[in-house]
């Protein structure tokens, strides 16, 4: 008797130690938490059973009211109940701008958790801030987020939805002004990923620094951004994330449908194609412009046949892939943008054999988990699409040739440009 009394009282000892750690994340029932950042980053354990998911908004820019209407479906629709160890955990890493798009006025970039009580409300739960002036779309922004995320919140799942303005691979301001660059090769403060609009210039991200921002493996990456459906992209993020959601066009402004994503994010297991199928068929049920809607979904996993494949076909064919005529190809741009061709129908224009493209077109099997697009995109007939854009040198410049040289990492793994 006396034994099993020592036992008991030991096993309660132990539930109050675990209960007492796990609640070092509960911030009660009383709106916004009072831990410190410092309190805060002294409280890790690894709880393999829950999923985390980060939603970034980068909204300090045009988007501010269409990301601000994003976070509050957010809010509406699933958020994991409790902050206790096995909660599933949904954060949010949000810049938007003050009312009516107030540019002047700096807003903080913040990391906060969503979290429900037994009720159902929904409380904020402020984990990280950084000074008014910094801005989100910024490498060490995302990192320093992420970093924190995978120390304070540690799981064996983690996923990134990604919202802001994108230009693809392309470097830093082309997409805006190519004549900046051409011939004077200068540079200036807008770049590929994400932005944070400022009264005087802006500030971007390079493909590179956004792939560079995540410290961890992630599940999948979703981005709600235009013209991030290029093989550039998906590769970039080859060693990042499993799997990819994408556009090879621009994006309308309503993008994803945040009321419903995390029903499928916290799914067992993850269905990041749910996400992107259910984008595409709300889209694909409009009428007139507004049925207008591409997206692909790449498990970067399989992606090594279609680097092997376009790698030989790149160099087979390449007298060819530098004259060809873009007028000939299918686009996935609009304003005369030339930057973002079907991958496929490059090569196919440029008269690789039937036996070639079913290969090329076995290897897209392979890696493409799902892709659709409406009839036409604002005008744009998306008759001929594989699901991934690509860079076409013929279209290009020797200043793009360059970077692409140096900074793009689907290049170096097919030497598309030498």
């Amino acid at each position: 008797m006396e034994k099993r009394l020592i036992w008991l009282l030991a096993a309660v000892l132990l539930s109050v130690t675990a209960c007492n750690k796990d609640t070092a994340f509960e911030p009660g029932f009383s709106g916004e938490d009072t831990h410190t950042r410092a309190d805060l980053a002294q409280r890790s354990y690894s709880v393999p059973a829950r999923r985390v998911m980060v939603m970034i908004s980068a909204g300090y820019n045009s988007l501010a009211g269409n990301l601000s209407e994003d976070l509050a479906d957010l809010e509406s629709g699933y958020v994991p109940e409790g902050t206790y160890m096995y909660s599933d955990v949904l954060l949010v890493l949000s810049r938007l701008t003050e009312s009516g798009g107030n540019y002047t006025t700096p807003r903080s970039p913040v990391l906060y958790r969503l979290w429900a009580t037994r009720d159902g409300d929904v409380r904020r739960d402020t984990l990280m801030t950084w000074p008014a002036d910094t801005p989100l779309s910024h490498k060490e922004t995302i990192r320093e987020a992420l970093l924190f995320t995978e120390k304070n919140f540690l799981s064996q799942s983690y996923g990134v939805v990604f919202s802001s303005h994108a230009s693809g691979w392309l470097p830093s301001g082309y997409y805006s002004d190519p004549s900046a660059f051409e011939p004077q090769y200068a540079t200036w403060g807008l770049r590929s990923i994400g932005q944070d609009r400022l009264p005087v210039g802006g500030v971007e991200m390079e493909l590179k620094d956004f792939a560079d921002a995540i410290p961890m493996h992630l599940d999948y990456c979703l981005i709600d951004a235009c013209l991030s459906g290029c093989v550039e992209v998906a590769h970039a993020l080859k060693e990042k994330a499993d799997i990819v959601g994408l556009s090879p066009t621009e994006v309308l402004v309503d993008g994803f449908d945040y009321k419903n994503i995390t029903r499928s994010l916290f799914a067992k297991p993850s269905d990041p194609v749910a996400v992107c199928r259910d984008y595409f068929e709300f889209y694909n049920g409009q009428s007139g412009s507004n049925r207008s809607a591409t997206i692909t979904v790449v498990d970067t996993r399989k992606m090594d046949a279609l680097e092997a494949i376009c790698k030989e076909l790149f160099e087979a064919y390449r007298p060819v892939l530098q004259s060809l005529n873009g007028d000939h190809v299918q686009g996935y741009f609009r304003f005369d943008r030339h930057y973002f061709y079907d991958l496929q129908d490059i090569l196919v224009q440029a008269g690789i054999t039937e036996a070639e493209k079913a290969r090329l077109q076995a290897a897209l099997d392979q890696c493409i988990l799902y892709q659709a697009a409406t009839p036409t995109f604002l005008g744009i007939s998306m008759e001929r699409v594989c699901g991934l854009s690509m860079y076409l040198p013929s279209m290009g410049s020797t200043y793009l040739d360059n970077y692409y040289k140096k900074n793009i990492s689907w290049n170096q793994a097919t030497e598309l440009v030498k």
